[in-house]
């Protein structure tokens, strides 16, 4: 079921309690589906936030396409994804990690993006992290440090929209 067709889903199937004003009762009805669902939503938005970025010509890779990339492991063993990936080559491409959560994304969310992107053998890479809520002071410091992270809150895409006026 697609990102739409969900969202109407929530409310065809409470539309009976949402005309009758039980919004607390839809709400605890679909509670536990909000989480991976605005997952999902907030993946799209980075997209179009890395798209919006590419064509202002503020990319440091400019890649000719994004999606999500999922697939073996063959060092591990096990299944893997990648939220966002595009590439631009041969050699250069990005690679984004996505959380929609409450708390601060942490340094081992940057660690394991790098580690997945290992999986490929591109010579020049740039990490984004997208948090809803910002990220912890040791994620940040290694963004710094390697220089080719960018890190990018809710807010920021927010406000890219007050600044270009979309």
């Amino acid at each position: 079921m697609g990102l739409w067709e969900k969202a109407l889903r929530f409310v065809l199937d409470n539309t009976s309690a949402i005309a009758r004003g039980a919004v607390n009762l839809v709400y605890k009805r679909i509670e536990a589906q909000l989480s991976d669902y605005m997952g999902r939503v907030f993946e799209e938005i980075c997209k179009q936030y890395l798209w919006k970025l590419l064509l202002e010509g503020r990319m440091p890779i400019e890649f000719v396409s994004l999606g999500r990339w999922w697939g073996n492991d063959p060092r591990k063993k096990v299944q893997t994804e990648i939220d966002i990936m595009g590439e631009q080559d041969s050699s250069s491409a990005i690679f984004a990690e996505c959380k929609w959560r409450n708390e601060n994304v942490d340094l081992d969310v940057l660690e394991t993006l790098i580690d997945r992107s290992g999986l490929f053998h591109y010579t020049k890479v740039h990490y984004f992290l997208f948090s809803k809520t910002g990220f912890t002071k040791g994620c940040m410091e290694k963004a710094q440090e390697m220089r080719n992270v960018t890190l990018v809150s809710y807010d920021d895409i927010v406000n890219i929209g007050r600044i270009f006026n979309v």
